[in-house]
């Protein structure tokens, strides 16, 4: 084992230590977590963790990269196991298919760490994370959803013995801490390109990520807790429609400049309040949406009638006439 693979490994070992029975918390606020998965090897288990024998936490990686995901519950021949799922592939509300995935346990009972020792040996085959909002939890908070299997076996760190994950199946929670998360990574797989509006007072550069399908439209810029003054969203439709938004789960004031096929704005919402859920729609349809930091529009002079231009994406996408 390398060094580098070692200090990986403790790393990640700290987020399996079972916790005190008075900081145990439930999995979910609703019950819904649960774990099941089978195990060969030196452990021979078939687990189906529940509440209340279930316990549950996510947070960020050690180094920042990716998730990772925690259960603890008992087994059936007496003992206590937990299991880490550590993605670093994984971006805060990502949801996808094929994702590696380390694998890390902790067999209390026999008071022995396995591990895969690195991230290609087990996949998510399906992941999801979906944000969940209840008193209990912090804001940053997301139900993830995930199945997968593992090719290659964790092995004992501290001598002989392997144990197969052969399928695994859970609904879990992770929370991350908004100071460890910056705006670029909660887009890393968005395509990005500027936009350039054309006013009274001249032409406008902005950064842009591409929200061109249900998923990222859906999420929008929710989360983002700072956004510069050239970095925006811009919100693609397959065909002119009505648009309407609102600002749930929506930190930071923004300018939604609607904008027709022609590539002229619509009409534009200036400052919209954060976290409000009154909607916020175009005055006609629209192919188009920008997002940008409330008052941008204000100190361009953009207003209905102008143009905007969008650089082309890879091929994706092209300019807004």
């Amino acid at each position: 084992m390398t060094p580098a693979l070692f200090l990986l490994l403790l790393l990640e070992q700290q987020a399996i230590v079972p916790a005190p029975a008075a900081a145990a918390a439930r999995c979910l606020p609703d019950d819904a977590g649960f774990l099941s998965m089978r195990l060969r090897g030196s452990i021979e288990a078939e687990v189906q963790w529940r509440p209340p024998a279930l316990e549950c936490t996510g947070m960020s990686r050690p180094d920042g990269r990716g998730l990772r995901l925690r259960f603890a519950g008992p087994l059936a021949g007496g003992g206590e196991l937990a299991i880490v799922f550590a993605a670093p592939e994984l971006a805060m509300g990502v949801s996808a298919r094929g994702v590696p995935v380390n694998v890390t346990l902790l067999d209390a009972g026999g008071e022995r760490i396995y591990g895969t020792l690195g991230d290609d040996r087990c996949v998510f085959d399906e992941v999801e994370q979906r944000p969940i909002e209840h008193a209990s939890l912090p804001p940053l908070s997301f139900l993830v959803s995930a199945r997968g299997f593992c090719t290659a076996p964790a092995r004992a760190v501290d001598g002989d013995g392997a144990v197969l994950l052969t399928r695994f199946d859970f609904v879990g929670i992770v929370s991350y801490r908004a100071d460890e998360v910056g705006a670029a990574d909660l887009f890393p797989q968005l395509p990005h390109s500027t936009v350039e509006v054309i006013t009274s007072s001249g032409r406008h550069r902005f950064n842009v990520w591409i929200a061109d399908n249900e998923q990222s439209r859906e999420r929008g810029l929710m989360f983002v807790r700072d956004l510069p003054a050239d970095q925006g969203m811009l919100f693609l439709f397959e065909q002119p429609q009505i648009a309407s938004f609102w600002m749930k789960n929506t930190y930071v004031p923004l300018d939604l400049v609607f904008i027709g096929a022609d590539g002229r704005v619509v009409n534009i919402a200036h400052d919209t309040e954060p976290f409000s859920l009154a909607p916020i729609a175009s005055a006609a349809p629209v192919e188009a949406v920008l997002e940008v930091p409330g008052g941008t529009a204000a100190r361009v002079g953009l207003a209905a009638g102008d143009r905007v231009q969008l650089n082309p994406v890879g091929g994706k996408t092209g300019d807004l006439q």
